[in-house]
């Protein structure tokens, strides 16, 4: 699916610090939720989400993949996300980022206006991998985070 330059997120908020490269361990960088609200949304809303990955074969793509999906949910309700995670990297990062990612929306669901039950993964290609592993796959949480917080979300959407 070809990135459509006419959405644009309400918001971004970083969800992890990651090394953007083990030649160079002090140079970090954030990987991003972009937020599509719902007209009217609060932060005290208790709404459905849905966070998307996108695909690239696990060494590009761009979460532009999802704007107009996420356009269209937002529009309808829901609080809809597009997640960058790192490629060129391994399946397992990937994985555990999108486990990050999901782990984040449900930790910060009051301050995102979401009920942290109520959380969809999604993603087209390697995306959709990441978004089935969230779900399925045990293991690959990072060990720094709120592991009390569970990383799995309440559903899967295949692209």
């Amino acid at each position: 699916m070809l990135a459509d330059n006419r959405y644009s997120p309400d918001q971004k908020v970083p969800y992890k610090r990651v090394q953007s490269s083990p030649q160079a361990p002090e140079k970090d960088r954030a990987l991003n939720l972009e937020i599509f609200n719902p007209d009217g949304h609060k932060k005290d809303d208790k709404r459905p989400a849905i966070v998307f990955f996108f695909g690239g074969g696990w060494t590009g793509g761009n979460t532009r993949q999802f704007y107009q999906q996420s356009r269209f949910l937002a529009d309808r309700g829901m609080v809809a996300m597009c997640a960058w995670y790192r490629v060129n990297t391994t399946p397992f990062d990937c994985v555990e980022d999108g486990k990050s990612a999901v782990r984040y929306i449900r930790e910060h669901a009051a301050e995102l206006g979401v009920d942290p039950d109520q959380i969809v993964a999604s993603g087209g290609s390697a995306g959709g991998h990441v978004a089935a592993c969230t779900g399925v796959i045990e293991g690959f949480d990072l060990e720094t985070e709120n592991l009390a917080v569970c990383s799995v979300p309440n559903a899967i959407g295949a692209l």
